[in-house]
Order: C-alpha cells, then sequence, then structure tokens
C-alpha cells in the first residue's frame, strides 16, 4: 500500500502532543490500588467487577454488578472460566443484569465506553445500571454525573428491560454532556458522536485523571503509547481508545470512527495480560457488539486489516490515556 494512503488525521497531529508518562497511570494507596476490572464469567462473558473500591466512592464492599440476583452464589464459588486465547474471532459478551451492555446507536459508542469505564470503577452507578435504584440517604453531590436526572426518582423498571432503558438513558446524557463547550463555548454535533478531548473531560475513575492523545501506529511512539496502556489495564484502570481508517479507505474514514475500551484482563488468566509466549495482549470492549476480544499488542502496530476488536475499523487512532490525579501536568 502507498504510503498516503496510510495517512490519517492522527498521523499528522500525533508528532506535535506532548510525550507519554509511563505504563503505570494507576496511584499506589495504603491498602492496595483500586483494582476494577471487566472479569471473565462463563456463558455471561464479561461484566465490572470491583476487588478494592476507592475509599471516597464507597463505604461497602463492591461486587460483581452482573450478578442477576442474590441467590447467585458468590464469584469464589462458581468455576472460572478458561481465559480466551488472542486472535479469537468471536470475543466473549459483556452483559449488566442480564441484559447485552451495547452502543443503542451508532452515535454512542464513545458515552457507552464511557459509562462502562465509569460503572467499573462506581460501584453506585453500576448498581443504578442493573437495579434503578440508589443507596438511601445519598447526597445528591454523590449521585453519578452519568444518571440522568430524569430518570431519578420513581419506581424502576426491572429485568433486562429496565437494564437496557437505563443503559440508553445513561448513554445519551452522556453523550450530551460531552458534546456540551466541545469546540470552545460552542457545542459538538452529536450526530458526530464523542470527541476525544471531552472524552477525556468527562472520563471517570478514581485515582486518575485522563487525557486525549492522538496515535499513528506506524511510528516507535505508538509502541509506547500501547504499552502505557497495556500498564494501566494491569493496574485495573480502563482506557478508552479511538479507532478509523486511513486515506486508503476514503477521506471520511481518515478520522476518528468509533471507541472502544481497553479493560484489565480477566482474573482466571493464567498468564494475566499476556500470552503463553509472554507477549502483552489487550483486552478490547467493543460496544458495538458488546463484546470483549484479547488482541496481541503487536496486532495493533502497522495495521492494515479490520479488526472486530476495533469494530471493524482499521486503526486505533487516539489514545484517552489516564495518568495520576497528583501527577505534574508539565
Amino acid at each position: 500500500m502507498a504510503t498516503w494512503s496510510r495517512l490519517s488525521l492522527t498521523s499528522l497531529l500525533a508528532p506535535w502532543t506532548r510525550p507519554v508518562r509511563g505504563p503505570s497511570p494507576a496511584p499506589s494507596r495504603a491498602g492496595g490500588a483500586a483494582e476494577l476490572r471487566l472479569a471473565a464469567r462463563g456463558p455471561r462473558g464479561y461484566g465490572p467487577v470491583a476487588s478494592a473500591p476507592h475509599p471516597r466512592e464507597m463505604s461497602s464492599p463492591p461486587r460483581d454488578v452482573t450478578s442477576p440476583a442474590s441467590s447467585t452464589p458468590p464469584p469464589a464459588t462458581r468455576p472460572a472460566p478458561a481465559p480466551p486465547t488472542p486472535g479469537a474471532g468471536a470475543g466473549l459478551p459483556v452483559t449488566l443484569g442480564g441484559a447485552p451492555a451495547r452502543q443503542s446507536d451508532h452515535t454512542t459508542c464513545g458515552s457507552t465506553a464511557l459509562l462502562m469505564l465509569a460503572a467499573t470503577g462506581d460501584r453506585v452507578l453500576a448498581d443504578w445500571l442493573e437495579h434503578g435504584t440508589l443507596p438511601p440517604a445519598l447526597p445528591p453531590h454523590r449521585v453519578p454525573p452519568e444518571i440522568p436526572p430524569a430518570a431519578l426518582g420513581g419506581t424502576a423498571q426491572p429485568g433486562p428491560a429496565g437494564v437496557t432503558a437505563r443503559l440508553t438513558a445513561a448513554q445519551r446524557h452522556v453523550r450530551a454532556r460531552t458534546s456540551a463547550a466541545a469546540l470552545g463555548p460552542a457545542p459538538w454535533p452529536g450526530s458526530l458522536g464523542t470527541p476525544p478531548w471531552t472524552a477525556a473531560r468527562e472520563a471517570r475513575f478514581p485515582g486518575v485523571r485522563y487525557r486525549s492523545v492522538p496515535l499513528a501506529d506506524t511510528t516507535a511512539r505508538a509502541r509506547t503509547l500501547f504499552t502505557s496502556v497495556h500498564g494501566a489495564t494491569l493496574a485495573g484502570v480502563p482506557v478508552p481508545l479511538y479507532t478509523g481508517g486511513d486515506l486508503g479507505r476514503g477521506l471520511t474514514t481518515a478520522v476518528p470512527r468509533h471507541v472502544v475500551l481497553a479493560v484489565p484482563p480477566p482474573a482466571a488468566a493464567a498468564h494475566r495480560g499476556h500470552d503463553d509466549a509472554g507477549r502483552p495482549v489487550l483486552h478490547l470492549y467493543d460496544p458495538a457488539s458488546g463484546r470483549v476480544y484479547p488482541v496481541l499488542l503487536d496486532e495493533l502496530l502497522a495495521r492494515e486489516d479490520p479488526h472486530p476488536a476495533l469494530g471493524g475499523w482499521s486503526h486505533v487512532v487516539w489514545v484517552v490515556l489516564p495518568e495520576p490525579v497528583h501527577a505534574d501536568a508539565a
């Protein structure tokens, strides 16, 4: 393929962004880092699981938000599924309360990724998505910002249909938040989805903040960025990735077109975050299919062909990278 046809908007922007800080953005805290991950769950696939809450976010032990009822045995008593192998084409499904965790329309891939990111780090939000309820006497300032104000109060719709309705409402609310003041004081057109810079502004996970970084996968810097993404997921922190095409597939594809979420590897994996040969593996949640795909990090470099983990696109073109909240921004 000719060199010009591999160009994209991010190929031109990437050299002008500041350097990446390093591969481990999660800060250490007394009692260990807050590790909240999407973990393999047998036939129901992946779902947000919290193993150590952020002390300011919650006061009781978190639980697996994919459990449909209290009669379900605790995670320790359920047999651990075999981890998927890199290159597996089907991926594993993501569910919340028995409902598929998918984007509701073609404009909400970014807001779905941000919603799942936040729910992975916030038990209150995860419980609301699954059950439609909030803790009694929750102060207004503790209500997760991803919950639409119009959805508060009243009787929660039960079952998977209720979960789907809440997912849809929350996705649209997050899209409205990322569209606001996206172009200075002007809004971003909602029909164009979520711009990377407001995704970084709205992304919410305990102990980190996010910044958007364009990525050209044919450069040496791309490996550094992917290594940072891999390090973040090993530390329990999800990372949004924008995907797209290049000029070889047309001018309109040479911009960010879709958003996926790099999630922490399943706890049951024999070589957590790596394959049997020790090569780093990223686990990518695609909101369009509602599935998580394991992908070798090396397979994301200098790509030419579409990949299901990238929503059918060929390149990762932008990264919304986490950094410790106490890090120097200079």
